[in-house]
Order: structure tokens, then C-alpha cells, then sequence
């Protein structure tokens, strides 16, 4: 969501902006590179991963190749936490640390066309022969500043989730990216150490456009952990005055011990559906280990939290 997000701003400000997610459109290596080598981009921004790293690096270097003068920019989870090692593995240009990659890649381009005088902080980047970085990151963007994702752009219809019910479907993220964000083996923790959302009108906006513009029926809310309390209260209760509960159903991430019997009850009326609750073990060691702040008690409802 955070790509289509930085996608959608640069195209707001007036660059020309190719979505392209070879996974989604099922293309091969070879598509993508004739496809690079035709369009040659003045930019081009790769979200990566620890497990296909030492493969960007190679295709990094591929269009480096194709195109020297390209300026190429690695951002996610594996080159926040070690920025360094891939500045020196491949040719990459820039890379961007922590989760805002839409407001800093946006920052990025504004400093390469010489419309900002300095790069945001969390930026690694070249200078001459040089490695240099702009400091840590930080997480202070307003989220509510975020226009809404462009689904044209970003070619919403090619996105599903396989426990979906309704057609059409689609993703919404309303948060970054969990409230609680200790756990030892979430790699989120270290692009969002802390958390913030858009509020809860911002998100029912965005549902009202989903529902009478693409004729959405069920959305997945990607946010790591749903926002609970008197945020997840005024949610529901605007899904019920808009009448967007019975258009449309909700699916979400949540934790045990926010599901208490009241606020379950309030989510189902709101438009809930499906809620994915981490059960990483039954094992209070393990937990413990993770630190989930979970036992292996069996949950029982409380009124109250």
C-alpha cells in the first residue's frame, strides 16, 4: 500500500509514473528488463526484501548496465535495518529507511530536481566516491495529508485476498502499523517503531469513493493491527450513519486481547466480517520469547478492557 501511496503523490505533482508489480502481472526477468531498456525511466524505486535482496542487487546492477545515468532507490524493512550493505553490494543510488517511502521518495525527487535544498532524514546516498546518510529517520509525516491511492494507477483489480467473500475487493491501510510493536519476529517494528493512523473519517472517505466510484463490496485493511478504542468507536459509528455497513464488508489484522465481547459485537454491526488474530504458538515459552504479551489461557469475554 505505501508504493501505491508514493506512486499516487508523484503522479499528483505532475511526474509521468509507471505501477509496475511483475509478481501481480506474472512477468518474467526478461519481460521486465526489455520493458526498462524501452522506457528508461529517470527513476525507478524497488520495495525489497530480505529473501530476494542478493537478486535485486543483480538486477540493480543489470539496469545500471542498460542505463548508467537511471537513478535507482531501495527502500523496506531489509534496507532499513542495514542500509549500509547494500549501498556497497550493488549500484543503487539511494535508499530510503523506515516506512514513509511515500513522503521521502517524494522528498527525494523534489532534491533531484533542485526544488529542496536537502534530502528528509533516514536517506543513504552518494556523493562522489562517498557513502553518506542524512541521519536516522523519522516518523513525523501527517498521515491524513496522504491523498488517497490513485486505483487506476496502481491497477487495483490485480490485488486479492484468498479468504475474501464479496467481488470487487480491495485494500485500504489506515494505520502504520501496530499499537502494541514488540514483536521479536515482526520485521514491521523496524520500518513503523511507533504508531500513528489517518483518523477514522479519513478512512470512511476513502470507503465512500471504494463504494460508489469501483463498486467495492469487501475491503481488507492491511494496517498491521486495527486501530481499537475510541478510534475503532467513532469507525463504526460512522459506517452505520453512512449506511456503509450494509454496502460493504470489513476484514482486518487484530490482537486477542482487543477482541472483548462488546467491541466484537459493535465491529459485526459495523460491517465486520473476518479478523486475522496472530497465533504464533501454544507454547508460553515461545510466547514469552516473542513477546506477545499472550498466555495460553483460554480467552474469555470480559465487558471491559
Amino acid at each position: 500500500m505505501v508504493p501505491a501511496s508514493a506512486a499516487t503523490i508523484l503522479k499528483q505533482k505532475g511526474h509521468n509514473v509507471i505501477w509496475n508489480d511483475c509478481i501481480a502481472e506474472n512477468w518474467d526477468y526478461e519481460r521486465f528488463i526489455n520493458f526498462y531498456a524501452e522506457q528508461r525511466p529517470d527513476l525507478i524505486s524497488i520495495e525489497t526484501k530480505t529473501p530476494v535482496i542478493k537478486q535485486h542487487w543483480k538486477i540493480i546492477n543489470k539496469l545500471k548496465e542498460l542505463c548508467p545515468n537511471g537513478i535507482i532507490v531501495l527502500m523496506g524493512d531489509h534496507v532499513t535495518a542495514f542500509p549500509l550493505e547494500s549501498m556497497e553490494k550493488c549500484q543503487v543510488d539511494y535508499v530510503i529507511t523506515g516506512g514513509d517511502y511515500d513522503f521521502l521518495l517524494a522528498e527525494i525527487v523534489d532534491y533531484i530536481e533542485e526544488t529542496s535544498d536537502e534530502l528528509p532524514k533516514g536517506i543513504w546516498y552518494r556523493e562522489n566516491e562517498n557513502i553518506k546518510n542524512t541521519g536516522v529517520f523519522e516518523l513525523n509525516n501527517d498521515l491524513n495529508s496522504l491523498p488517497f491511492i490513485d486505483r487506476d494507477l496502481t491497477k487495483w483489480y490485480l490485488y486479492g485476498e484468498r479468504l475474501y467473500k464479496r467481488e470487487p475487493f480491495t485494500y485500504t491501510m489506515v494505520g502504520r502499523d501496530c499499537p502494541y510493536g514488540k514483536c521479536t519476529f515482526c520485521s514491521w517494528t523496524t520500518l513503523y517503531p511507533k504508531f500513528r493512523t489517518r483518523s477514522p473519517e479519513s478512512l470512511l472517505s476513502e470507503i465512500g469513493i471504494l463504494i460508489e466510484k469501483y463498486k467495492i463490496r469487501e475491503i481488507f485493511d492491511d494496517t498491521g493491527t486495527f486501530p481499537s478504542g475510541i478510534w475503532l468507536k467513532r469507525f463504526c459509528e460512522g459506517m452505520a450513519e453512512r449506511g456503509y455497513n450494509k454496502k460493504i464488508i470489513i476484514d482486518c489484522n487484530f490482537r486477542f486481547d482487543y477482541l472483548i465481547e462488546e467491541r466484537a459485537k459493535m465491529m459485526k454491526e459495523a460491517g465486520f466480517r473476518l479478523m486475522k488474530l496472530g497465533l504464533e504458538s501454544a507454547n508460553q515459552k515461545t510466547l514469552d520469547r516473542l513477546r506477545k504479551n499472550n498466555t495460553v489461557e483460554p480467552k474469555k469475554w470480559s465487558k471491559t478492557q
